[in-house]
């Protein structure tokens, strides 16, 4: 029979794949049953698509519980290094940003020599993650720029991706990460169950943009034919091929297996098909795989047990055959078409088909997969040592051998944390536990400190983002090692549980940090001991409690044992605390010099992510001082620095995309916020980024979308009712407020305030609280504003004491939210708001406290406030029997202010419409342009009928009508009575409802 035979059919599909290669799509999923040929098209893919210059590299999951992490993307790079010997890779690292090419010796041992990089991965280190993303990323991205027709990288079987590789592909394709860098995915629509976050990743790939899925189904009988004819040779009688194409369905692999099982007939006569063989995959291949025997059979076993590539000398090793019964036997293997075809050089051998594999395992007796198993595990050690760790790991377990295991497992969550692989070593730490727990003398053999695994285990769960996992493994290492003799390890597991504990509970995680601060002074100086002073300082004085008082002392003592344990990576987040700290206390310049010396011990060092914080610091700083362009060029330059030092995703550069955004909405300017924050909140919020998701709500209700404002709000409640920290809490329900006012809906807004305000237990923090305090009083005024008009007394008099009670809070804080503060630039103008609204409660609005309200804000610099302000001046001098001339410059103001704030926007142009007040002066010079004729109303009403209508209709009473449109209430019956007559109608009910039919209800156009 041919050998390789040359691709059949699919060229709709090669079109379509084609097309998306050269167009706009980052990703394409190549989705089909096993065996359909997802391997073969894809490569076909490439190898059309590498004619016109794109580069392509492969690599390939694995069917592995323990394999390491990212190894298809690591099995991408490595043939990247050997293209062009060496070359490519070469050139695109030369032209990367300088971290990448360490980042990548992570995966590419030949270029990690002396690259420095860490061992086991710091605790609060989850940026370099990212990092090690981001160097591949840019790498992959110089890569394709240097082709001039871009990279394909093909990944195969992602049904058994680990999450770190899945997680890459996220990253890649994140706000058009990819570029020029085309992605080639392959998957098995028959594999059931998918791994959860296989199944996640599936579902947020189909939905996202620049994607697209090729399915691959059945060859169609002509394609069969073609396909038949080329394994044979020659031609095949139609009777064979109907049989082959009715048994195999026109899968590609199938129809080959079936191909190759058949018994060559007499000369000249036709194939003969294996008679008996079931219709499933698996008694085909149990027969295809009888003929094997001796050498053939023994190294077939081994490369099913594996699971993995293998190359001979591991084959030796694992069957005990010489290098030439090896290659005997993969020769045989080889002509009966049961090795893959597609290996690469110098890449190992493995079995033409995953089910193949299977079905070779199963057929083994129980003996004989524990041993080869066993064998498997330490040969792969030997040959890999902690890089192939997690397999060997994998084979001690399925060999049930647990004291050989443990070790194994050790070393395997070392070598995935070395590559920011957190949930696999997550994985590898726990059953660590585990086994030790199952046979403690493999623990003490072995030298293994258990309660170390169990942090290990903690912090690699925190790591992959799974808080709640991380939290019940420090209770569960709290109740087994609290009592610890060694005071130093006893510390470290109270650190960890109180950790978890504030972040819900902070009272009930205060004395364990308490305990383990206690338990730290037995010990010498550390990290670990500097980092409990930190988070006792952050997590549960400044953040938890809002307290400033000892935070500044346990920051000191943070930083002295820091220093003295040569932590020199909090360092600069301890000064960066001090600065808040300082700032926070009023002392401006010393927190400016904490913050900048802090900068520059991080840029002596290259402390990428310390001088990311510190950016956030500085920002902050900023944003409170009323600079709003310098926050804003901080933030952005943060960010850029974010970017470069991998930490595009964490929470630091969340925090600065909000810093950037909150500052630019303060100028005005919603489109410019919008576009930044726009690519940072295309999918639904998570406990890592809802902060960005606060601000996209704002930004939404600026731009008059308060619809998708509200169901983004109502995504975020679940995540923001557990925040642990007071001032996040504070910030969050002042923007829920902000727009539940704007909605409409004030009793929400004053619910919102007031279920944060007793948070606040110490001053300390109250003064950021000015302008939540002043949407609360606009609530209360607009509660009572409404039931004045409902004349309805009890419920204004519950606005009145809601408003009271407010009053009360801030007396109780000593006043210190609208005392003014060198840190916080903003507390007068919140001060003057505050006044002016709590004036409003029990009458029309002062005009002339709206008019300082306004020049306060427009001092400042933030338009939109004072262009409330302005709204509310206007209203007040109209409400007061001013005439519209005088409130005109206010609303003139307010209108151009408002730009860029639609709901006020539509306040101003209602208000102005009622008044009859243009918003557009008249010209100072010049003939006036004659006026264009109106378009006349249906029933000949007038534009100022209409509007008097519409309040017919909304039950509103002559006296009301007035003092809604600034006319008296006997004008407003004159209206009243020429609509009555004009619509042929005796009644006002008559007349709304006439209204409703003709469509004459509709809202104005502004």
């Amino acid at each position: 029979m041919a050998g390789l035979v040359a691709f059949v059919g699919r060229e709709l599909e090669l079109s379509r794949l084609l097309g998306a290669l050269a167009g706009d799509a980052w990703l394409v999923l190549v989705t089909g049953d096993a065996g359909v040929g997802k391997t073969r098209f894809a490569g076909e893919g490439m190898a059309r698509a590498g004619t016109g210059g794109m580069v392509a590299v492969r690599g390939e999951c694995l069917p592995l519980s323990g394999t390491l992490p990212l190894l298809p993307l690591a099995s991408a790079l490595g043939e990247l290094a050997s293209l062009d010997g060496g070359r490519v890779l070469a050139a695109a690292l030369d032209a990367a940003p300088g971290f990448a090419r360490a980042e990548v010796g992570r995966l590419l041992p030949q270029l990690a020599a002396g690259a420095g990089e860490p061992g086991a991965a710091e605790r609060g280190e989850g940026w370099r993650r990212e990092r090690l993303f981001a160097g591949v990323a840019e790498l992959l991205a110089a890569v394709a720029r240097g082709s001039g027709s871009g990279l394909g990288l093909v990944v195969e079987d992602v049904h058994w991706a680990d999450s770190e590789t899945l997680d890459f592909l996220t990253f890649l394709g994140r706000a058009g990460r990819a570029g020029v860098v085309r992605v080639v995915v392959t998957c098995r629509g028959d594999e059931v169950p998918l791994k959860p976050q296989v199944a996640e990743w599936l579902a947020q790939a189909r939905g996202a943009a620049g994607a697209e899925e090729i399915t691959l189904g059945p060859l169609s009988r002509a394609e069969a034919a073609e396909q038949v004819a080329a394994l044979v040779g020659g031609p095949v009688p139609p009777g064979v091929v109907e049989e082959l194409f009715a048994r195999a369905e026109g899968n590609p692999f199938f129809t080959e297996q079936l191909v190759a099982a058949a018994i060559p007939g007499p000369a000249g006569s036709a194939l003969s098909l294996p008679a008996g063989l079931p219709a499933r995959l698996a008694g085909l291949l149990a027969a295809r795989t009888a003929r094997c025997a001796g050498d053939a059979r023994a190294v077939l076993n081994a490369l099913a047990v594996a699971g993995r590539p293998v190359d001979e000398e591991l084959l030796g090793a694992v069957t005990g055959l010489d290098v030439g019964a090896v290659r005997r036997g993969l020769r045989e293997l080889a002509a009966a078409r049961l090795l893959a075809h597609d290996t690469l050089p110098g890449g190992g051998q493995r079995p033409r088909h995953a089910l193949l594999a299977e079905a070779v395992v199963g057929g083994l007796l129980p003996g004989e997969r524990a041993a080869l198993h066993e064998r498997t595990a330490r040969a792969l050690f030997t040959a890999g040592g902690e890089a192939l760790a997690g397999e060997a790991a994998g084979h001690w377990q399925a060999a049930g051998r647990p004291a050989e295991e443990l070790p194994a497992r050790v070393a395997a969550g070392g070598a995935a944390e070395r590559v920011f692989g957190y949930p696999e070593a997550a994985g590898h730490w726990l059953r660590a536990v585990e086994l030790c727990q199952a046979v403690p003398d493999a623990a003490s053999a072995a030298g293994i400190g258990v309660p170390q695994l169990h942090v290990r285990a903690i912090d690699a769960l925190d790591l992959s983002g799974e808080g709640v996992r991380a939290g019940r493994a420090a209770e569960d290492a709290y109740r087994r090692f609290a009592g610890h003799p060694d005071p130093a390890t006893a510390a470290v597991i109270c650190q960890r549980a109180a950790h978890f504990r504030a972040i819900d509970a902070p009272a009930a995680g205060l004395p364990l940090i308490n305990q383990a601060l206690r338990l730290f002074r037995q010990a010498p100086p550390s990290a670990e001991q500097a980092e409990a002073w930190f988070d006792h300082a952050n997590l549960f004085l400044r953040s938890a409690q809002g307290r400033l008082g000892g935070h500044r002392s346990a920051l000191t003592r943070a930083l002295q044992i820091a220093e003295a344990a040569g932590a020199t990576t909090l360092i600069p987040r301890v000064l960066g605390s001090l600065a808040l700290d300082a700032l926070l206390g009023g002392q401006v310049e010393q927190g400016l010099g904490f913050l900048q010396r802090g900068q520059v011990l991080a840029q002596a060092v290259g402390d990428g992510p310390a001088l990311v914080w510190l950016a956030v610091i500085d920002s902050n700083a900023l944003l409170k001082l009323a600079r709003f362009q310098d926050a804003a060029d901080v933030a952005v330059r943060g960010l850029d620095a974010a970017g470069e030092a991998g930490l595009a995703g964490s929470w630091t550069a969340t925090v600065l995309a909000v810093n950037a955004a909150e500052a630019l909405l303060a100028l005005g300017r919603t489109d410019e916020a919008a576009a930044l924050v726009g690519p940072l909140t295309s999918g639904p919020p998570d406990r890592d980024h809802w902060l960005v998701h606060v601000m996209r709500a704002e930004i939404d209700l600026l731009r008059g979308e308060t619809g998708a404002a509200e169901r983004r709000r109502r995504l975020l409640e679940a995540i923001t009712a557990g925040i642990g920290s007071v001032d996040l809490a504070r910030e969050s329900a002042q923007r829920a407020a902000e727009l539940a006012l704007w909605a409409g809906r004030p009793g929400d807004a004053l619910a919102e305030v007031q279920r944060v305000l007793p948070l606040f237990t110490v001053p300390d923090l109250t003064i950021s609280c000015g302008w939540l305090l002043a949407a609360g009083m606009r609530a209360c005024a607009d509660l009572a504003e409404q039931a004045r008009a409902r004349r309805d007394t009890p419920a204004a008099e519950n606005a009145i004491a809601a408003a009271g009670g407010l009053a009360l809070w801030v007396r109780q804080m000593a006043g210190a939210p609208f005392t003014d503060h060198p840190f916080v630039a903003a507390i007068p103008a919140e001060r003057a708001t505050w006044d002016a609204e709590r004036n409003r409660l029990t009458g029309p609005s002062d005009p002339a406290m709206w008019g300082w309200v306004a020049k306060a804000w427009q001092d400042l610099g933030c338009p939109h406030r004072a262009a409330y302000a302005w709204w509310r001046q206007a209203q007040g001098q109209l409400d007061a029997g001013q005439p519209p001339t005088v409130a005109a410059g206010a609303l003139r103001a307010a209108a151009a202010a408002a730009d860029g704030h639609q709901p006020l926007l539509a306040q101003v142009r209602t208000l102005a419409d009622r008044a009859r007040i243009p918003l557009q002066p008249p010209a100072a010079t010049g003939r006036k342009a004659p006026a264009q004729a109106e378009t006349p109303a249906p029933y000949g009403l007038t534009g100022r009928e209409l509007a008097v209508l519409r309040l017919v209709a909304a039950g509103r009473s002559n006296a009301q009508i007035g003092a809604d449109l600034f006319i008296s209430r006997g004008t407003a019956a004159v209206h009243v009575t020429s609509i009555l007559r004009k619509l042929g109608v005796t009644g006002r009910v008559q007349a709304a409802a006439l209204a409703e039919r003709a469509g004459l209800l509709n809202n104005p156009q502004p």
